[in-house]
């Protein structure tokens, strides 16, 4: 009885905390990603910066929606611009949190009612290179999705703990569905993104598409 209580706790507590606790072992930390913050910054800039000023406008940061939705994290200087080294104290920032992986749980609906059967898909933005993994879920009849990296991407611990996540980092999100027609808007040309960290969205997200 008590050897199963604790294989419980652990599970439990297993992404309330940066570590994996077994009961008769030493806890095993889940490392973060890893991710050249001087290079994420710089690429970030040289892929983004369509006007040459060395920042990311609000317009120019369209098309990193991770950024935009939390633009008061990036902007240090509160000028309305991001710049490459702004970008990366952020991406240095991730790691000092400390936060390797996370659950996360999608709502999604489509002109306020439940999309059910929808593939939900996190894409990594590219200048964050090889770090953070593409993260997906389906829907179900309610709208909600697991999302997690594929199970080969996950450590070992967590595979035999059958436990799903995503690890941190900034994503677009894209929403696609096989029978219904889903706005480029949401894939393609997608205008969703978030950024995954202990201080942004936590393991909920409700995303509310409208097809006009």
């Amino acid at each position: 009885m008590i050897e199963r209580f604790c294989q419980v706790i652990s599970l439990v507590i297993i992404f309330s905390s940066p570590t994996l606790v077994g009961c008769n072992s030493r806890p095993t930390a889940i490392e973060p990603v890893e991710i050249d913050a001087d290079q994420a910054g710089e690429l970030a800039i040289e892929m983004h910066d369509k006007d040459g000023d060395g920042a990311l406008s609000s317009s120019e940061l369209q098309a990193v929606p991770g950024i935009l939705n939390h633009l008061e994290k990036y902007d240090l200087d509160e000028d309305g611009m991001v710049s490459s080294q702004e970008i990366t104290e952020r991406i240095e920032l991730w790691n000092d949190q400390a936060m390797g992986i996370r659950t996360l749980d999608v709502e999604v609906s489509m002109d306020n009612r439940p999309l059910s059967g929808a593939s939900v898909r996190f894409v990594p933005e590219t200048f964050l290179g090889d770090g953070p993994k593409p993260a997906s879920g389906m829907t179900d009849s309610k709208g909600f999705a697991k999302i997690s990296v594929a199970v080969d991407e996950l450590p070992e611990d967590l595979r035999k703990a059958r436990m799903r996540g995503i690890y941190g980092g900034t994503y677009k999100i894209e929403i696609t569905h096989p029978s219904m027609n889903i706005p480029s808007k949401f894939n393609t040309a997608t205008t969703l993104g978030e950024e995954v960290a202990r201080d942004t969205i936590g393991d909920w997200l409700v995303l509310k598409l409208q097809k006009d």
